[in-house]
């Protein structure tokens, strides 16, 4: 299996100890590891006291290795923690083991059975960049920095309470104790942020002091005589890395959004029940307000969603937003598949076809790793025609967990926790008595709420807070075609453009086109042009196949769909434009150097919305990385994915235009 991250090359001594060929170390001694994690490790941070009345904990480790910190952190956690807190452990490693490499080494801890096999069950592909990964019901937040060290945690915005600095010896591994990671290390760190390590070396000791640690010397374990633990006593500097116009929200104090609030969610599609989500396994109560009469019934209306991603042949921001999404999409379908959650969804998989001749551009795709085997495939046309059961005369890419799922069924799903409010258009939201009341057209008020989310595509903009967001329409019409003797033959979803599915109950679902309209009302009737454009799409990508199916459409469904100027999500809290214009100004003048002020937003205010013709993919990463800037916690993507989502881009985009 091709690996898109490089390998630590593992091995076992006698005894059964793991050992990384790549650095001539060993992982942990079978001997003595657990109790030598909880010494160095749990002891030296102060834990399980440390977080005993937090309403949420941040872990901080460099070299996630086998994973066995993480387990002993996890089982304390469970056995120690009381009430409804979070724990959030972020761990950076540039040499993964796979799977069942990880398998193997858990093994080995029967008394973190347990913990083991939950990891097991959410790690299972690693890939570059951040994953987040769910446990214990959403009580314990995993993620994951693949790649190296230093860029990795200077992607990363957190606020640590305990560090475990575990990567390899400084000698066998000297990168992993550069002081450019140690600085990253302090600039993550709050006041009174506890630090622990086996090292005793000097440059780490003094390089530690020189940021702000005080560090002391004390008995180690076993064989080792001494040991570092450390208390930060410098300042707060998480936003070094920040730009001041992408902020983050301050989390009003007294409000408790660590231990959940009340959120209104206006809007009942894709992004409004995936928010909804997000917040409810946080402890957050919702209440979703949608204007037709059930939910998803405009564009996350259609009884069939494709399930397959929008990459890039190159890591820019798009792809590496999309990668990342697809994998918390794949995610969030497994944990309803595993909690029994019924959904109409078949799991075909799909290939994407090199319809448009540019075989290059998908062997980049693949080779750049953005996404991994298994997830991904690079094949030829005889492979691929093996996939699909049909002539295909094109090499593809072949997403095994791609396919087909009914959109209406998953916001049914993801909103069952939250009380629906359908048939009531929300007018305004106003402040009163400290939190935000919700009205309808006729000023009626519809609830009180901490937080208000507008997550209603285009309809977003009708509230003045927002007025000034630049979306656009786009509408989208699939179409469904009778199966033929010869078409029931095809085994999984088909991308070339446009798309067809394998026949369910007889009928092939064709889509979609993608077309501009100013009129987001009228144009939702079904076009008989329409049709026929998605029936010559498929003609032209696939003439032989196309030629056993009828022209005829015997159904068919319009929506509209709301896209930005940049083709990605808007995530995050609503800026105050006119303070942006304000406290900006100077951008005007080319002047970016200039001193400005944090970002002001209207408090409690946020917004996810433009999730385009990708929302099944794109919308469980884009309401995660929402629901971290409601409660502060730790970003699940770096830095620059969060920015370039930020609804704040727009008005800094053309304030800097007005100087060109």
């Amino acid at each position: 299996m091709k690996r898109s991250l490089p390998s630590p090359g593992l091995s076992w001594l006698p005894h059964r100890t793991p050992f990384s060929e790549r650095f001539g170390d060993v992982y942990r001694s079978r001997e003595s590891g657990l109790a030598e994690i909880r010494h160095v490790f749990l002891d030296g941070c102060g834990l399980p006291n440390a977080w005993r009345d937090a309403g949420m904990f941040v872990v901080g480790e460099t070299g996630f290795g086998t994973g066995l910190n993480f387990l002993a952190t996890f089982d304390l956690w469970r056995r120690t923690k009381r009430g409804d807190g979070r724990l959030h452990y972020i761990a950076v490693e540039g040499y993964p083991l796979t799977h069942d490499e990880l398998s193997e080494c858990i093994e080995r801890w029967p008394e973190l059975r347990q913990a083991g096999q939950s990891l097991l069950r959410a790690y299972l592909h690693p890939q570059p960049g951040f994953q987040r990964l769910f446990l214990d019901g959403g009580k314990v937040i995993l993620t994951l920095l693949f790649g190296e060290v230093q860029p990795m945690l200077a992607a990363l915005e957190a606020h640590v309470d305990a560090w475990f600095l575990d990567g390899f010896s400084p000698e066998k591994n000297p990168e992993m104790w550069r002081p450019e990671v140690l600085a990253e290390v302090a600039r993550l760190s709050r006041p009174g942020t506890r630090l622990a390590t086996y090292t005793v070396a000097g440059d780490v000791r003094r390089h530690l002091a020189s940021l702000g640690f005080d560090v002391i010397t004390v008995p180690g374990f076993g064989q080792k005589s001494e040991m570092l633990r450390a208390t930060f006593s410098g300042n707060d500097s998480t936003a070094d890395h920040q730009a001041p116009w992408f902020a983050r929200a301050p989390v009003k104090q007294g409000q408790s959004h660590h231990r959940g609030g009340h959120a209104v969610i206006v809007g009942g599609g894709l992004a409004g029940t995936n928010a909804a989500h997000a917040l409810h396994r946080r402890g957050w109560k919702t209440t979703t307000i949608e204007r037709c009469a059930r939910l998803a019934d405009e564009a996350s209306g259609n009884s069939v969603g494709v399930l397959m991603p929008r990459l890039t042949a190159a890591a820019n921001l798009d792809g590496r937003f999309y990668a990342s999404g697809w994998q918390t999409a794949l995610n969030l379908l497994e944990d309803f598949a595993d909690n029994g959650v019924a959904l109409s969804r078949d799991r075909c998989g799909a290939l994407q076809l090199a319809a448009d001749g540019n075989e290059e551009r998908l062997a980049q795709i693949a080779d750049q790793g953005g996404v991994p085997e298994p997830l991904l495939f690079h094949v030829g046309a005889s492979e691929a025609s093996d996939i699909a059961g049909c002539a295909i005369p094109y090499g593809a890419l072949y997403f095994p967990q791609g396919g087909w799922l009914n959109p209406r069924l998953l916001c049914e799903a993801l909103a069952k926790p939250s009380r629906v409010i359908v048939e009531t258009p929300v007018g305004r939201v106003q402040r009163a008595s400290g939190l935000w009341e919700v009205l309808d057209e006729s000023g009626q008020s519809l609830a009180m709420a901490d937080i208000v989310i507008f997550a209603n595509a285009m309809s977003a903009t009708a509230v003045a807070e927002l007025s000034w967001l630049p979306l656009a329409a786009r509408r989208g019409q699939i179409s469904f075609v009778t199966s033929s003797q010869d078409s029931a033959k095809l085994h999984c979803v088909l991308g070339y453009g446009g798309y067809i599915t394998p026949a369910h109950r007889g009928r092939h679902c064709l889509g979609a086109t993608f077309d501009w309209t100013d009129d987001a009302m009228a144009e939702q009737a079904v076009s008989d042009e329409d049709h026929e454009r998605n029936y010559n799409d498929l003609a032209a990508a696939l003439p032989t196949f196309a030629r056993g199916l009828p022209s005829t459409a015997v159904e068919g469904r319009a929506a509209i769909r709301c896209t930005t100027p940049d083709h990605l999500p808007v995530v995050g809290p609503v800026p105050d434009q006119a303070a942006y214009l304000r406290d900006f100004a100077e951008l005007r003048h080319g002047h970016p150097w200039a001193r400005f002020p944090r970002a002001t937003y209207h408090s409690g205010l946020y917004v996810l919305t433009g999730l385009g013709s990708r929302g099944l993919a794109a919308a469980p990463l884009a309401a995660e990385i929402l629901a971290c800037h409601i409660t502060g916690e730790p970003w699940p993507v770096e830095r620059d994915i969060v920015n370039a989502l930020h609804p704040g881009r727009f008005l800094i985009r053309d304030l800097k235009r007005l100087n060109v």
